[in-house]
């Protein structure tokens, strides 16, 4: 069946803010879409909920002699493109999971499932994954470590399981639900996974593509511990599949390449994957634009800088090139009060303060890059695990009112205690690998690029959409955006 996309229009223009702003072009189907591809083997595109969204592979998407990519390399029948699908930014959507077969191996149950299996014949089911199709939430299970300064006081059980998180029956592990990341734009990574745990070396990624052994050598792991976790399967350490499944995902870059049926890459402009594996991926270095570093500038997005209000072509660009434009602008040049971010700049009257914090007891005025600073990437080029609310039971705003903008409800709440303080998190991040306490609830900044494609957001689904992405940090941090700006920061983010 095709599918028109008319029909992505009508799911994206009223979130955009762009109604009838359009003018009376129709729009391109997938048909043409497919069409265009074929001259270019190199690239792939697919319809995503604002357009189309780019993948660039430099080995054209070759998987090896094992096709390790999509190899069943387990015993639940998964591959790693279960969670990782070229039509979702290469991450796994609600959407995807709710058109799957009910049985299909994305809900196996020793982590697709709401709770973990009552017994060992219990097979896939998607009436038990609610996690999965509502929020595309993969179920990881962690325990505290023996040598952790902490203990935990209590934990809830929403899901109602058997086995409860933090219970004796789990071995005292907690349940933690969190998105898959991305297979793409790897080379940008400081960080591999959302608590770092697959950091067993630092990572050291120089300009040109040098000193990246332990890169490799990070996410080497992390595709063996997929496999035998996640796939049930045997350990591939040293294996071709492994070198295969590595190869392949270092190959690729991902990025709007048109958001409705407009191309990014017009008039100046420098949008789609081709610009970040020719031009990005090869200047990047670990530590590029650092904020805590000499040389930092909140200005780390330019590659709309030709369709940005001060450009002297501004007043010639379509409703959508504008929009983008100024979305960019107020991305690089709007500044707020960032307060009490543990890991960054933590204060002491937060249960998690830790005066070793870089700037400790300190508010910073900056701007987004300040958590988004690799050059047109949008991570933390540098290690910096940070708390900014999102894994807390009750997030708050920089004046300590509460912040309910997310969607948080229906997440285990777990109580945390040193022996002299609490802390009531959703996820304890970090602090489950490090066994600190000042680390709970921090987690590693994703990569911006080819946002469209892979809602909802945040590491536990919590923002169903960009606007409410925009909306959490507006009230956060008493940011001040007006609706016609949150709208145009959407349509930027949308174009990434």
């Amino acid at each position: 069946m095709r599918t028109s996309m008319r029909t992505v229009l009508a799911w994206v223009l009223p979130t955009l803010g762009l109604v009838g702003c359009m003018g009376s072009q129709d729009p391109v189907d997938v048909a043409t879409v497919s069409e265009d591809l074929n001259a270019v083997p190199r690239l792939q595109e697919r319809l995503d909920p604002a357009g189309v969204i780019e993948s660039d592979s430099t080995n054209a998407f070759n998987q090896g002699p094992t096709s390790g990519f999509s190899a069943n390399l387990g015993t639940n029948g998964r591959t790693c493109q279960t969670c990782h699908v070229i039509e979702d930014g290469w991450t796994i959507t609600p959407q995807h999971a709710r058109l799957l077969p009910p049985h299909d191996p994305l809900f196996t149950p020793n982590d697709g499932s709401d709770c973990p299996p009552i017994s060992a014949s219990q097979g896939p089911h998607k009436a038990l994954s609610s996690q999965l199709v509502n929020f595309g939430l993969i179920r990881i299970q962690l325990g505290i470590p023996s040598t952790a300064n902490f203990s935990l006081a209590s934990a809830s059980n929403p899901e109602h399981c058997a086995v409860a998180p933090g219970s004796s029956g789990a071995g005292g592990q907690l349940f933690m639900f969190r998105r898959p990341l991305p297979s793409t734009n790897l080379i940008f990574d400081s960080t591999i996974m959302w608590d770092g745990r697959e950091t067993l070396q630092k990572i050291t990624t120089a300009a040109g593509f040098q000193a990246e052994s332990p890169f490799l050598f990070d996410l080497n792991d992390q595709a063996n511990s997929a496999t035998t976790g996640h796939a049930q399967g045997s350990p591939i350490a040293g294996a071709p599949a492994q070198a295969d499944i590595v190869a392949f995902e270092t190959n690729l870059t991902t990025a709007q390449s048109r958001l409705l049926f407009q191309p990014l890459d017009l008039e100046g402009a420098k949008g789609g994957a081709r610009y970040i594996t020719d031009v990005l991926a090869p200047a990047f270095a670990v530590g590029v634009n650092d904020p805590l570093q000499p040389g930092f500038t909140n200005a780390d997005f330019t590659i709309f800088q030709a369709w940005e209000p001060t450009s002297p072509t501004y007043r010639s660009l379509n409703a959508v090139q504008k929009a983008i434009g100024r979305g960019e602008a107020i991305f690089n040049q709007t500044t707020f009060v960032i307060h009490d971010v543990p890991g960054l700049n933590s204060i002491p009257s937060n249960p998690l303060y830790n005066p070793a914090d870089p700037l400790a007891g300190q508010d910073l005025r900056g701007g987004c890059a300040v958590c988004h600073n690799s050059p047109n990437i949008g991570n933390h080029s540098s290690p910096l695990a940070i708390n900014i609310g999102v894994t807390m039971a009750e997030p708050v705003n920089n004046d300590g009112s509460p912040n309910g903008v997310l969607d948080i409800a229906r997440l285990p709440v777990y109580t945390l205690t040193n022996g002299t303080a609490e802390v009531r998190l959703t996820d304890p991040g970090r602090g489950l690998i490090t066994g600190n306490w000042t680390d709970l609830g921090k987690t590693k900044g994703p990569n911006l690029r080819g946002l469209a494609g892979r809602a909802p957001y945040f590491h536990n689904g919590s923002a169903r959409d960009l606007k409410t992405v925009v909306r959490f940090y507006n009230d956060r941090f008493d940011i001040g955006l007006r609706d016609d700006q949150i709208a145009d920061l959407v349509v930027f983010l949308s174009a990434l």
